[in-house]
């Protein structure tokens, strides 16, 4: 897209952050675990090189064909089919937001973590634009409006945001047996309004007020969240 490379060329993005945070805790040998894996095909991020296990859950049989895992298991996040203290790490890309009971979800993936293990969480902070609008229209509005930016409609799902704010995920973290190490609200290059060019110059508008002014950082896109099991 010729607006992305005009003004986020050479921009490090929220993809690649949360690549540098996981990889950072990941050690030859380890064994990690991906809560809500999908199909492996809209975000790839591929730990295989480096850690011994990496294995993947979702409720959507689409895991059974992640590429990028040493095994797939579908089933319920709130029920994971591992033992305690099986995984060094977890990671979770853009599933909080879908969570009915991100408690029940949390103190899971607490269980199956070593003590001092972490937890990787990429989600969209519920005070951006994008969750709000998401928040108040349904979930075929969601779809019809993925496919415009080229996303299959069975990897859109429901949405919920109970976890989805700093003050949420603090209050669950101490809730479920997890320290917070880290907190990072990022805005990057407007994805959604990609669909036309003046809403796109308007994303970008945002983008520089909400990263230039500290005052407006809560009204970021993304949050990057790293806990540790205590």
């Amino acid at each position: 897209m010729a607006l992305e490379r005009r003004y986020y060329a050479g921009v490090v993005g929220e993809q690649e952050l949360f690549d540098e945070l996981v990889r950072s805790h990941l050690r030859p040998g380890s064994s990690a675990l991906d809560a809500g894996a999908g199909r492996g095909v809209v975000f790839p991020h591929d730990y295989r090189a480096t850690a011994a296990r990496v294995a993947g859950v979702d409720v959507s049989p689409a895991v059974l064909a992640n590429p990028s895992l040493t095994e797939a298991t579908v089933s319920d996040l709130a029920a994971l089919p591992y033992g305690d203290a099986e995984f060094d790490l977890a990671f979770s890309r853009y599933v909080f937001e879908h969570l009915e009971r991100p408690a029940d979800v949390l103190r899971e993936l607490r269980r199956v973590l070593r003590p001092g293990g972490h937890l990787v969480i990429l989600t969209p902070n519920r005070w951006h634009y994008v969750p709000l609008a998401a928040r108040v229209t349904p979930v075929r509005f969601h779809a019809w409006f993925n496919a415009r930016l080229g996303r299959a409609e069975a990897d859109t799902f429901a949405t919920f945001y109970r976890a989805n704010d700093p003050a949420a995920i603090r209050r669950l973290a101490e809730a479920t047996g997890f320290r917070v190490v880290s907190i990072s609200l990022l805005e990057t290059q407007p994805f959604y309004l990609s669909f036309h060019p003046v809403a796109y110059r308007v994303g970008v508008g945002y983008e520089r007020a909400v990263n230039r002014w500290g005052v407006l950082a809560r009204f970021r896109v993304h949050m990057l969240v790293d806990l540790q099991a205590v």
